[in-house]
């Protein structure tokens, strides 16, 4: 009885730590139905730690020239799902901009282009694949991963929806805000099984989508 105990303990050990184990994410980006680039997520699980590296490339052309680039990379290390440790680069159009995270005893130190301090809180970066964001359904305070400051965000759920010409149900999430800069934040978000699927975001005017690979019919 105590070997049967033990095995069946044993497996759903395994199975809980399999199901923590996230997919690599690899998004097609379009802006107003051109293709502009990509975001990718490619992520290490060991154990109890899960780290994510995140790059990001956008180049919106006209008439054959470029009129404007984005290029943006982070690492972050987690554990027990506390993030431990966060560093970005953003080249934003010639503008550069980095953020640095770092756990220490049991305060987070913040060291990046628009913000330098130390918090108590638990941060969640808007590198949006952690499901943590918006699976309580609750307003959020978040770290831009750009620069270190932080966006109060509005969470709202608007159930489920059929995506990807009805291949896939998803929650649907919008989270609206502001930036440091005064720029608005306003995006559409979708999760299945706590993996994230699609977004759709607005700026400047252009609506910017995301599509993974797998379901890109232009691809």
């Amino acid at each position: 009885m105590k070997s049967l105990l033990a095995i069946t303990i044993l497996l759903v050990t395994f199975l809980e730590a399999k199901s923590t184990e996230l997919n690599d994410i690899f998004f097609n980006v379009y802006r107003n139905g051109s293709k502009i680039g990509y975001h990718k997520i490619n992520f290490s699980n060991d154990n109890n730690s899960i780290n994510p590296f995140v790059e990001i490339k956008f180049e919106v052309t006209f008439l054959g020239f470029t009129v404007y680039n984005y290029f943006h990379q982070n690492n972050e290390n987690w554990l027990n799902n506390s993030l431990v440790q966060l560093k970005s680069k953003t080249n934003k159009d010639g503008e550069n901009l980095f953020c640095n995270a770092k756990k220490i005893n049991n305060s987070i130190s913040l060291d990046g282009t628009n913000n330098k301090e130390k918090t108590n809180s638990m941060i969640l970066p808007t590198s949006y694949w952690n499901y943590d964001l918006v699976k309580d359904k609750k307003n959020k305070t978040v770290l831009n991963t750009q620069d270190c400051s932080f966006i109060d965000f509005k969470i709202n759920y608007l159930g489920e929806d059929s995506i990807y010409n009805n291949e896939m149900l998803a929650e649907h999430y919008k989270l609206t805000g502001k930036e440091i800069t005064g720029d608005d934040v306003d995006i559409d978000i979708w999760y299945r099984d706590s993996q994230w699927v699609k977004m759709i975001f607005y700026k400047d005017g252009s609506e910017i989508e995301y599509f993974l690979k797998d379901f890109d019919n232009n691809e």
